[in-house]
């Protein structure tokens, strides 16, 4: 009168494999989530960075050729005005200005009577900490 069921139990097994896949989809999906965080959280400080030092080669332009200064003498505000110098372009951003630098590089036109001195700007800016610490320098030539 009664018949057994010779498939008893077909979708314990079935449940199981999907719950299984389901897990491991989820957490790749997790990971992937995390993976984009993290790189636009660098993206964001990195553009952060590039902007600060970008202001500080910006300021070290306006110390080099001040507005009222018609003949200014490049050579002695590179050594003792902008290298070394802490320009407040960080402020309320959570970063630093970790070098300003400005050395002579050489001679443009050297042994002509338009021979002008060539003078190299370098501003590093760091953001973030950790993991997501960056770091972005800019360069900036200028001459005399």
């Amino acid at each position: 009168m009664f018949r057994k069921n010779a498939q008893q139990g077909n979708v314990l097994i079935v449940v199981l494999f999907v719950i299984i896949v389901m897990g491991y989809l989820a957490a790749s999906l997790m990971k992937v989530s995390w993976s984009n965080q993290s790189t636009l959280t660098r993206e964001f400080l990195g553009t952060k960075a590039w902007f600060i030092a970008q202001s500080a080669n910006e300021w070290a332009l306006t110390q080099l050729y001040p507005l009222n200064d018609t003949t200014p003498d490049v050579a002695d505000f590179c050594a003792n005005t902008v290298s070394g110098a802490t320009p407040n372009v960080t402020q309320g951003t959570g970063c630093q200005l970790s070098a300003m630098t400005c050395s002579n590089i050489g001679t443009f036109n050297a042994g002509t009577t338009e021979a002008e001195s060539l003078f190299r700007v370098q501003a590093t800016a760091i953001c973030g900490s950790g993991v997501a610490q960056v770091q972005r320098q800019q360069e900036i030539w200028v001459r005399e």
